[in-house]
Formats: structure tokens, sequence, C-alpha cells
């Protein structure tokens, strides 16, 4: 079967990037999901380990009717190398699938097929308008899937610099 790829932080996992994942199913292909940043540890930006990222994303995929396969990949911090960087961690995809205008760039000018769908309640759906609605307990819970509500819910931020 032909995979699309979906290339994010995932700081948290939310409903927007759900949306995405949805939008590579209804076109017919598996998702290839790639958790970029994997080697960040925990800060105000990074809360989420690779781990926990994982995890969220796991929860919500298991109930779709789809395969799909994750993968963790660390930055190296130079864009002309990126997308090869990516290739040689992952398996041959057929599409890229970004809201993200570096990621449409980068995969683009790679000579990837990029796909920029409409995005949905984009303002709301955001990291890190997530992340500080988390830290300040602001009612955060409504911009994910329930599953990765609560595994945020068991995760110690108090800590984070």
């Amino acid at each position: 079967m032909k995979k699309g790829l979906i290339l994010g932080r995932f700081q948290p996992f939310h409903l927007g990037h759900l949306a995405l994942i949805k939008k590579i199913i209804d076109d017919k292909l598996s998702p290839l999901i790639c958790i970029g940043s994997a080697q960040k540890k925990r800060t105000k930006e990074n809360p989420f380990t690779k781990d926990e990222r994982r995890t969220m994303i796991e929860s919500v995929l298991e109930t779709l009717d789809c395969n799909y396969e994750i993968y963790e990949i660390p930055d190296i911090n130079n864009y002309d190398l990126y997308v090869s960087h990516l290739e040689n961690l992952v398996p041959s995809f057929d599409i890229v699938y970004t809201g993200n205008s570096l990621v449409n760039r980068l995969f683009t000018e790679a000579g990837h097929k990029v796909i920029t769908p409409k995005m949905v309640n984009r303002e709301v759906w955001e990291g890190s308008s997530i992340r500080l609605a988390i830290m300040e307990d602001g009612g955060w819970e409504k911009d994910v899937p329930s599953s990765v509500a609560k595994i945020i819910s068991n995760i110690d931020l108090e800590k984070i610099t």
C-alpha cells in the first residue's frame, strides 16, 4: 500500500494532527508518522519525551482502521541535509502531507509530492497554544483526543524549565 508521510513534533498530538492523519487514510494511504526533534529533553517548548509522544499517537491510531508506522527523527540542524537524513531513517513514501511551509519547501525541492490539506481550526489546534494552556491549566483537553488528554494528565510537568 502507498504511504503518506506526516512529520511533526507532536508536542502534544492534537486534533489537527488527527485530522491530517484521517486525510491520509481517506486518500487510501498508510500513515508514515515521523516524530521530529526526537532527541529533545523536557523543556517548555518540548514538554513531552519521544516515548510519551509515541504513546499519544499509538493511543489514537489503535482506534482507527489503518496500518501505520511511527519513526523517531532526531534533529540535525541542517535544512540542506534534512530530507536525505529522514529518508535514511524511514522506508520509502509516496506523498508528504504538511501544513508547515518549511517542510513543504524542503520536500518539494527534494522532488517529493507534497499535499497541503486545508487546515482545520488552526488557530486553536496549534501546539504552542495547547502547551501554554496545559502549563496554565486552561481547558486544553478539548483540543486533543481523549486518550491523549489522559496520557498528559498522568505526566508530571511541574519541573519543566
